[in-house]
C-alpha cells in the first residue's frame, strides 16, 4: 500500500483553512517551523503517525478522515470491530455487555430527550 502524502497534506490544509488556523499557529502548537507545515501540506515531506495524530487532534478531525478523505459516519468499521470482539466473548458475558451498551445509549446526552418522551 502506497501512502499518498500529497493527499494527506491537502486534507490537512483544507481542514486548517476551514478552521481559520494559519500555518504559523499550527506550527506554534506543534513546536515546529512553518516551513515544515508547508512541506507537509504540499506533500514534499512525509509526516509520522505520532505527529499526524497531533495535527488531527488540534484540527479536530479524525485520523481516518485525513488518511482516507472520508468520514466514517455510518460507523460500519466500528460495528464490524465490535462484532468481532463479541465473537470471542464468553456467552455468559453477552447479557452484561448488552446492558452496558443499552445504558450507555440511554445516558448519552443527545438520546436523553428521545428516551424521556417514550
Amino acid at each position: 500500500m502506497n501512502i499518498d502524502y500529497t493527499l494527506i497534506g491537502e486534507r490537512i490544509r483544507q481542514q486548517r483553512k476551514k478552521m481559520y488556523i494559519t500555518q504559523e499557529k499550527l506550527a506554534e502548537h506543534l513546536d515546529v517551523s512553518t516551513t515544515y507545515i508547508s512541506k507537509i501540506e504540499c506533500g514534499r515531506t512525509a509526516i509520522n503517525l505520532e505527529r499526524l495524530a497531533q495535527v488531527c487532534e488540534y484540527l479536530n478531525i479524525s485520523l481516518g478522515e485525513i488518511l482516507t478523505g472520508t468520514q466514517m459516519q455510518n460507523n460500519t468499521y466500528m460495528l464490524k470491530e465490535i462484532n468481532e470482539l463479541l465473537k470471542d466473548c464468553p456467552p455468559e458475558l453477552i447479557p452484561f455487555i448488552k446492558t452496558i451498551i443499552k445504558d450507555t445509549i440511554n445516558f448519552y446526552p443527545s438520546n436523553r430527550k428521545k428516551h424521556k418522551k417514550g
